[in-house]
């Protein structure tokens, strides 16, 4: 997989990347874990397929995959060449213009959330691997952005949230930023899909799991204490929560994207 990083300015602020992954004769059947990022994602092979405890999905082959607090699988085979642009959890919006809070754990047809974006990337986009794509695809998001200084001032907020100590409670952040709890509240889930607690909790986990992954640390309670968990038995409880297993049997799963992919960065 290739990770583009974002060169228009004007975009930068709402979103990560850019990346592709393109492989011959593939067989994959993998984990997806919790991100702090919402993906479009748009497939030019063959269907993907989501799967999650109660039921799978054929995704659309121009799709919204939203944020999530719970793991699910994703199936594909064949030859594949897939584009995506990974957002921050407030960076849709301003392209689509509309709520986001029925797309959390859920695959959206990009085109019930706006055919001007879809259409313009689809006419972007092709199995051939160039910087004139990735040109042509800034170029259709900045033709789609639309904020005003309300809305940079909104997405200011709930980054400085995303940021803070989580011993910083949702109630003081409202306190000391002079704004009402069940406004700030409601405001996140509309804009990202979440509510800010379980924002934060998602953005917690994956960076304790990406401790996990790149140190393999012997005590568990120091990735606790490093990711602002109460103790030992709270991360345990939270990965079971967002990656169906505990720590260690986590770090030896073989399903997982994290242990399949290879990133390239550019």
């Amino acid at each position: 997989m290739i990770r583009y990083s974002i060169k228009n300015e004007c975009l930068i602020p709402w979103i990560k990347f850019i990346w592709c992954f393109e492989t011959e004769n593939a067989k994959i059947h993998h984990k997806l874990l919790p991100t702090d990022c919402i993906d479009i994602v748009m497939n030019l092979s063959t269907s993907i397929i989501y799967e999650t405890d109660s039921h799978k999905i054929i995704a659309p082959h121009f799709h919204i995959n939203g944020l999530r607090d719970k793991h699910s699988y994703i199936h594909q085979t064949g030859n594949i060449c897939i584009w995506g642009i990974s957002f921050y959890p407030f960076g849709l919006f301003p392209f689509v213009h509309k709520s986001l809070d029925h797309t959390q754990n859920k695959i959206v047809d990009l085109h019930a959330l706006s055919i001007p974006l879809a259409q313009k990337l689809k006419s972007t986009v092709s199995s051939n691997i160039t910087a004139d794509t990735i040109i042509l695809i800034e170029k259709a998001l900045c033709s789609e952005l639309q904020v005003n200084n309300d809305y940079i001032h909104k997405a200011n907020l709930m980054r400085d949230f995303m940021e803070e100590c989580d011993n910083v409670t949702v109630q003081s952040f409202c306190s000391d930023h002079k704004i009402n709890i069940k406004t700030f509240e409601r405001m996140v889930l509309r804009y990202s899909g979440y509510t800010p607690k379980v924002l934060r909790r998602i953005k917690r986990f994956q960076s304790a799991s990406n401790q996990l992954v790149h140190q393999n640390p012997e005590n568990l309670s120091g990735v606790a204490y490093d990711n602002c968990f109460a103790d030992q038995s709270h991360l345990i409880k939270e990965f079971h929560r967002f990656s169906g297993t505990a720590p260690r049997s986590f770090l030896h799963e073989k399903t997982t994207i994290k242990e399949n992919m290879k990133y390239s960065y550019i």
